[in-house]
C-alpha cells in the first residue's frame, strides 16, 4: 500500500467498536484522535449501530484499516538456509500449494522474512492464511457499515507493529498478550520482524461468565467486580479454574513457538500485555509465576517515556487502542511486519485514491500544455499562413511588374528599332544622295541603272531577334524570292557579335553599303569597268567592285520561266558600293 499522510485504524470487537487517527509525522505515526463505542451486550444488529456512530465520527466512505481476526488467519511461520537461492515469497507459495491440496480450497495469502542477528546462517519468514470466505466475510461487514477497507491486516500483527516501536532495543523475542472480550491475540517477535502469532479463543468474557455463575449476579453485576476486585480475595478463588485455562492456552502456544522457534536465542525473554483485559489486577503476577518471565503493561514500555506529558491520546492509545493503532500504522507501512489480506483488486483501488488528486492535477496540467501547444501551434500556423499571403502577394506585385517592364521594354524595343530605321534613314540621306550623284556622273551613255538602294534594303535580312511588327514594317519591296545559287561557295562564319547592353545603342559602323543595279549593251563590261574606275576616285568611297554572283538576287518583276541567256543585248551588272561615313 502506499505512504498515505493519515489513515484510521478500525477495531470492531464483540463489545467494543475502537477507532484510531494515525498520520505520519518525519516518517512516525502520531495519534491525533480515538474514538470509543461500546456495543450493547447480546445485541443482535451490530451492523447498524456501528454505522451510525461510523456516519457520527465522520468515517463513512472513507478508507480505514480494518483488522482480520486472529482465529480466522493461519500462521505458518520458518526459516530458509541462507544458501537456499529461493526468496520466502517462492517457499511460501511451495507450502501453500500442499496446503490447499488438503484443505481442499484456494487459501489467501502474504508473506513477511526478515534476518535476525542472533541467527544470520537463515532466514525467517512468517506466512498468513485466510480462506477467501472469511475475507469476503469481513469486507462485506465493512461495506455494511460504510467504510472502505483501505488495509485488511491479521489482529496479531497489528499488536506486534504497534507495541514493538515502544518496546525498545532488545534481542531476546518480546511476547506480546492482547486481551480481548472473547479472544486473547498473541505475537512473538524481535526489532527485526515478527516470528510467530497465535489467537486463542478466550479473553475477558470467560472472567465475567465465571465469576457471573458462581456468585449469582448478572453479568454487568460481573464485570464490575471483575475490574473492581481482580484476581485478588474471593474474586481470585472463583476465578481460578478461568485463569487457569486461559493460561493453559497461552502456555499451549508458548509450547509450540519454541518448538517452532528451536534456538535457544529465539525463547521470549519477557511478556507485554495490552488491551482492555491487561488491568485486571494480580493478572501481571499469575503470568509472572506461571511463565518464569518479567510481566509488563503496553504503557510501561519504555518508549512510552518519550511521548510528551500533554499527548493524553498517544498515551491511552498506547494500550487500550493498541490494535486499533497497530492497524493504522500497519496500513501506513510504518511497522518491522507487512502483511495484507486485502485482495488486490481493492489495493489497486487504494492506490487509485490516494494517487487520484495528483492524477487529476497531472490530467489537468497536460491538458494545459496541450491546450497551451494547440494554441500556440494555431497561433503559429496562422501567423506563418499570414506571412506566406504575404510573399505571395509580394511574389504577384512583383510578377505584375516583371510584365509591365517587359512590355515596356518590348513597346521600347519596337520603338527603339523603328528609330533606328528612320535614325538611319535621316544620317543616310545626304550620303544616300550624294553617292547617288556619283553613280549617275560616272554612267555612260550606254549604261543605265534600274535600282539603288542600301545594301541592307537589298539583302535578305535575318528576323529572328526582330519583334512581328518591325519585320512587317521593315520588310522591302526589293525583297527578292529565295533561289538557291548554284555551287554555292561556302562562306566564313562571321565573328560572334556581343550582344549590346539593354539601354545602350550599339556602334555605328564607319561605313555604309550601296548597291547599284543597272544594265549596259557593252558586251565586253568595259563600260562597267569605267563606272567603278570612276568611281575609285572619289576620296569618300572606300571599296566599290561588282558583287559575287552568289550575292545578286534576280531582276524583280520576270517571270521565273524567262531564261536570261535570251536577252543577249543587255548585260545586267550589280555593283557593291561601300562610301565612308562622315
Amino acid at each position: 500500500m502506499p505512504r498515505i499522510k493519515q489513515i484510521v485504524g478500525l477495531d470492531i470487537g464483540s463489545r467494543t467498536v475502537r477507532a484510531a487517527w494515525v498520520c505520519m509525522r518525519d516518517h512516525k505515526p502520531v495519534v491525533v484522535r480515538t474514538e470509543q463505542l461500546a456495543l450493547p451486550p447480546d445485541v443482535q444488529d451490530s451492523a447498524g449501530i456501528v454505522r451510525a456512530w461510523v456516519t457520527q465520527c465522520g468515517l463513512t466512505r472513507q478508507f480505514c484499516a480494518i483488522a482480520l481476526p486472529g482465529s480466522s488467519t493461519i500462521f505458518q511461520p520458518g526459516k530458509i538456509p541462507h544458501a537456499d537461492p529461493r526468496s520466502a515469497r517462492q517457499v511460501a507459495a511451495m507450502e501453500l500449494a500442499a496446503f490447499n491440496d488438503m484443505a481442499g480450497d484456494s487459501m489467501t495469502f502474504d508473506v513477511a522474512d526478515y534476518r535476525i542477528a542472533t541467527d544470520p546462517a537463515h532466514r525467517y519468514y512468517l506466512m498468513a492464511m485466510a480462506r477467501p470466505v472469511i475475507v469476503e466475510r469481513t469486507l462485506q461487514f465493512a461495506a455494511q457499515i460504510g467504510v472502505r477497507p483501505a488495509d485488511l491486516v491479521p489482529a496479531p500483527v497489528a499488536l506486534f507493529n504497534r507495541l514493538e516501536r515502544f518496546a525498545g532495543p532488545h534481542t531476546a523475542p518480546n511476547l506480546y498478550l492482547d486481551i480481548g472480550h472473547e479472544q486473547t491475540e498473541i505475537a512473538v517477535g524481535v526489532p527485526a520482524g515478527l516470528l510467530f502469532a497465535r489467537s486463542i479463543p478466550i479473553g475477558g468474557k470467560a472472567f465475567t461468565d465465571t465469576l457471573a455463575q458462581a456468585a449469582g449476579i448478572s453479568v454487568h453485576q460481573a464485570e464490575i467486580r471483575k475490574h473492581a476486585d481482580g484476581l485478588t480475595g474471593e474474586t481470585a478463588a472463583i476465578l481460578k479454574p478461568a485463569v487457569d485455562r486461559w493460561l493453559s492456552q497461552v502456555a499451549s502456544c508458548v509450547s509450540v513457538c519454541r518448538s517452532t522457534l528451536t534456538s535457544p536465542a529465539l525463547a521470549p525473554g519477557q511478556i507485554v500485555l495490552a488491551g482492555a483485559g491487561a488491568a485486571l489486577i494480580g493478572l501481571r503476577g499469575v503470568l509472572a509465576d506461571r511463565f518464569k518471565l518479567p510481566v509488563h503493561l503496553a504503557s510501561e514500555l519504555p518508549g512510552c517515556a518519550d511521548l510528551a506529558p500533554d499527548d493524553a491520546p498517544s498515551r491511552i492509545a498506547v494500550s487500550t487502542f493498541s490494535l486499533a493503532v497497530g492497524l493504522a500504522v500497519s496500513a501506513l507501512e510504518l511497522g518491522p511486519t507487512h502483511l495484507s489480506m486485502l485482495p488486490s483488486h481493492l489495493r489497486d483501488e487504494v492506490v487509485f485514491r490516494d494517487k487520484k488528486p495528483y492524477w487529476i492535477a497531472a490530467a489537468i496540467c497536460t491538458a494545459l500544455a496541450l491546450g497551451v501547444f494547440t494554441v500556440t501551434g494555431l497561433r503559429a500556423l496562422a501567423r506563418e499562413d499570414r506571412l506566406l499571403q504575404k510573399e505571395r502577394d509580394h511574389l504577384r506585385e512583383r510578377e505584375k511588374i516583371d510584365k509591365e517592364i517587359t512590355a515596356i521594354r518590348t513597346r521600347a524595343s519596337i520603338h527603339r528599332t523603328r528609330a533606328d530605321l528612320v535614325l538611319d534613314l535621316l544620317m543616310i540621306a545626304p550620303l544616300t544622295r550624294e553617292a547617288l550623284t556619283w553613280v549617275a556622273n560616272s554612267m555612260g551613255p550606254d549604261d543605265w541603272i534600274v535600282l539603288f538602294c542600301d545594301e541592307s534594303s537589298y539583302t535578305q535580312q535575318s528576323t529572328d531577334n526582330v519583334p512581328r511588327a518591325v519585320r512587317r514594317g521593315a520588310a522591302s519591296r526589293f525583297s527578292p524570292i529565295t533561289i538557291a545559287p548554284p555551287k554555292a561557295k561556302p562562306r566564313p562564319a562571321p565573328a560572334p557579335v556581343r550582344a549590346a547592353a539593354p539601354g545602350v545603342s550599339a556602334p555605328r559602323a564607319a561605313t555604309q553599303t550601296f548597291i547599284v543595279e543597272g544594265y549596259t549593251t557593252d558586251p565586253s563590261w568595259d563600260s562597267v569597268k569605267k563606272i567603278i574606275s570612276r568611281l575609285k576616285t572619289s576620296p569618300r568611297v572606300a571599296a566599290v567592285d561588282l558583287r559575287e554572283d552568289d550575292r545578286v538576287l534576280p531582276p524583280v518583276g520576270l517571270s521565273t520561266s524567262v531564261d536570261l541567256a535570251t536577252l543577249p543585248m543587255f548585260r545586267r551588272f550589280v555593283i557593291s558600293l561601300e562610301v565612308k561615313r562622315p
